[in-house]
């Protein structure tokens, strides 16, 4: 069973709807089908938990502004020390056939070798 897709309406969503509430009630409309009590609660409910996202999402943005900030510097010391590992042992060729292993690929060479392999 395929399940359904949540619907993101625009940003705005939460002022048109209370401003189609309020449409309503100005010209006291009668919508079969449409319990205005419900749209009203729908607004507050809208409002509140857009609210509680907001800060949930800003919450998480800051989160992984963090982790990535954090990555970069534990990056940048493990890239200082591989390269001061490949300097001292520059001349010893089994350490550096060992350090081969942490050489960066590029996705042109993998493409390369992809390549010559078939």
């Amino acid at each position: 069973m395929k399940t359904k897709l949540a619907y993101h309406p625009m940003k705005t969503f939460d002022d048109l709807l209370e401003a189609l509430v309020f449409l309503i009630q100005a010209k006291g409309w009668e919508l079969s089908g449409v319990e205005l009590d419900q749209l009203e609660t729908d607004v507050e409910a809208q409002r509140t938990e857009r609210i509680e996202h907001d800060a949930a999402q800003s919450g998480f943005l800051a989160l992984h502004e963090r982790f990535a900030q954090a990555q970069d510097a534990r990056y940048q010391r493990y890239a200082t020390a591989l390269a001061v590992a490949r300097s001292v042992f520059r001349n010893d060729k089994a350490v550096l056939a060992e350090l081969e292993r942490f050489k960066r690929v590029s996705k042109k060479a993998k493409k390369a070798q992809s390549e010559e392999a078939a």
